[in-house]
């Protein structure tokens, strides 16, 4: 048994299975991952928008309420009645009938075009009450005199107003159904009296007007809206039966609100839930969404069938697009890999048909092409070869030697001495010293001291160029002229110091070299300062983002950030006509043998 082995299938059999290996087994591993993790994203996805919903809800049930209130303190924009009301409240009783009718006329009005307010009473401090309700004031007052406490918090609120647990209105000859409401209350001031209480305001608002806000908002398809006030009384619910439960009486309720989570998990008759809840700051009251575990289950599971139909769906596609892929790629390669094999054995005529005009037809060409071609490139290539031995011999004979222009040099320099042209000798020392640090071969690094000394013949030789416009100094530390730097580091920076820099400058220039230790990276600091005339703003970005053609600039600062670290590097600072600041970083080598020191 030869076992499996993979170097013998067929090219469009290798590539059938990795192309379902890399498309098909990530699905596989992305649905068994997401089907673990489903529960999880269903009830985080709930949990948005169950948050979503109740904010939202809380936020139009707040607004709602805000403008009832608002309505409801425009009594204070009457002064008819409040002048009536204090009179009252000093006489303890009208005056006559005129003056009821100017209470009672401002709640009839205050109700007209007010769909979602049923009635207001307005109660003197002495105990008249005045009203606005067409089912008139027996039912309201039996309900009012059931619940003392309405007053009691009326009063407590010392003139603000208050909302009320919702009640229940039973059917009778105007209404053929029980009705719910909630009240507003306020006890009403005399803002010219000290403010004193002349009276307590109820207004009854009907359940409809937030029926109207919530009865469409659905959180779940078996959710619970529920909105309770500070107390635990139930205010609002889809189930007409649950008005006046108190919550606060119910384990969850209190479990809720004792966590001030904004999720919790509950046990309700048998049944897990889980419920959001958010708190208004408005008036202290309680929205709740109750959302049974069965309905994130039954989305877990919808997720789960849309997740397998999809991979079953892909996978099928995939494979099929593998197996057509790979079948029509690897046709025409096995027809190449023939030829190839022909035209290893020198047959040269084969010739293959081109079938397509995409990338595989281009192959065929190409092979074509190369086949036509292939004698005639083997010749050029003799005689390209053959031109090439001949161009090295003639660049050996035409190369001069560097010890004949030193040679040279070195005539000339004397001859410059003998004729007492000392300058002219100083110049060619200073050039031939020059040329032999630039092109000697060795180390790529070399003592700083070295690196001094040819930056002195370049200043001299620039210095006698533009006739003494201006000074190059140099300041280092002794005890560091023993380091390792790059070779030749400092000539981009000088030479555009000075054909840049000093450019316009004719006289008092100053270019100043400065070398000490760094004390933060422990390493070499060099400062090249010039007085010249600067960088322009705009310059200066295309140096910095690197756009400009400076690339010697730029080696020096990536290699020292590639070899030793981000602390050490090249910074330009320069301001127009106030001259150019460039800091140069260098690590501390003693020697480039150094198992510390970087390759070049």
């Amino acid at each position: 048994m030869n076992g499996f082995k993979l170097g013998k299938w067929t090219l469009q059999r290798k590539m059938t299975l990795l192309l379902a290996l890399f498309i098909f087994l990530p699905l596989v591993l992305f649905g068994y991952s997401f089907n673990d993790s489903s529960n999880a994203f269903v009830a985080k996805r709930t949990d948005q928008e169950t948050s979503q919903v109740l904010s939202l809800v809380r936020q139009n049930v707040d607004q709602m309420l805000q403008e009832y209130e608002t309505q409801l303190k425009t009594i204070y924009d009457n002064e008819d009645v409040i002048t009536e009301l204090g009179r009252i409240d000093v006489q303890n009783g009208p005056q006559d009938a005129g003056d009821s009718e100017t209470i009672n006329r401002f709640l009839r009005n205050f109700l007209r075009g007010k769909e979602d307010l049923d009635s207001i009473y307005l109660y003197s401090t002495s105990g008249t009450m005045y009203f606005a309700d067409f089912k008139g004031s027996n039912f309201f007052l039996s309900e009012f005199g059931q619940h003392p406490e309405w007053q009691k918090t009326a009063e407590a609120a010392n003139g603000r107003a208050v909302w009320m647990p919702t009640y229940e209105l039973p059917a009778n000859r105007y209404l053929p159904q029980a009705t719910h409401y909630f009240l507003i209350g306020m006890q009403v001031k005399n803002v010219a009296d000290e403010m004193q209480t002349i009276g307590t305001i109820y207004m009854n608002v009907k359940i409809s007007a937030l029926d109207r806000l919530i009865e469409e908002v659905d959180v779940s398809p078996h959710g619970t809206l529920l909105i309770a006030d500070g107390s635990g009384h139930l205010l609002w619910s889809r189930n007409p039966e649950a008005y006046g439960v108190k919550l606060e009486n119910i384990p969850f309720y209190k479990d809720v609100l004792g966590r001030r989570e904004t999720f919790s998990k509950q046990e309700l008759n048998g049944e897990m839930y889980r419920i959001g809840y958010v708190r208004s700051a408005y008036n202290e009251w309680n929205y709740l969404a109750l959302i049974p575990q069965s309905d994130l289950t039954e989305q877990s599971r919808d997720l789960r069938q849309f997740l397998l139909v999809t991979l079953i769906a892909f996978g099928g596609s995939f494979l099929l697009l593998a197996w057509l892929m790979s079948r029509y790629i690897t046709r025409p390669v096995r027809q190449m890999a023939l030829a190839m094999k022909q035209m290893h054995k020198d047959n040269l005529q084969l010739r293959l048909p081109i079938t397509s005009a995409d990338e595989i037809g281009l192959l065929q060409s190409a092979y074509n092409s190369m086949s036509d071609r292939i004698k005639d490139l083997i010749q050029e290539v003799r005689v390209i070869s053959a031109k090439e031995k001949e161009a090295e011999i003639r660049a050996l004979q035409a190369q001069i030697n560097p010890h004949f222009v030193y040679n040279s040099l070195d005539t000339i320099n004397w001859m410059a001495i003998e004729r007492e042209q000392q300058d002219v000798s100083s110049m060619i020392t200073a050039l031939s010293d020059i040329m032999r640090y630039a092109i000697r071969s060795g180390e790529p690094w070399v003592a700083l001291e070295e690196e001094l000394k040819w930056a002195s013949n370049y200043a001299y030789l620039q210095k006698m160029r533009f006739e003494d416009r201006f000074e190059i100094t140099f300041d280092a530390d002794p005890a560091l002229l023993g380091c390792k730097v790059p070779r030749l580091f400092l000539q981009p920076y000088l030479e555009n110091a000075i054909l840049h820099g000093m450019e316009n400058v004719e006289e008092g220039g100053l270019i100043a070299v400065t070398i000490s230790e760094d004390e933060a990276s422990g390493g070499i600091r060099v400062v090249l300062a010039d007085n010249g005339s600067g960088i322009p703003y705009d310059e200066l970005q295309e140096i910095l983002l690197r756009r400009s053609k400076g690339i010697g600039i730029y080696n020096l600062d990536d290699r020292l950030k590639l070899e030793f670290g981000s602390e050490y590097g090249v910074s330009i600072r320069s301001s127009p006509e106030e001259g150019t600041r460039i800091v140069i970083v260098l690590p501390r080598v003693r020697d480039a043998k150094d198992p510390e020191f970087g390759e070049e």
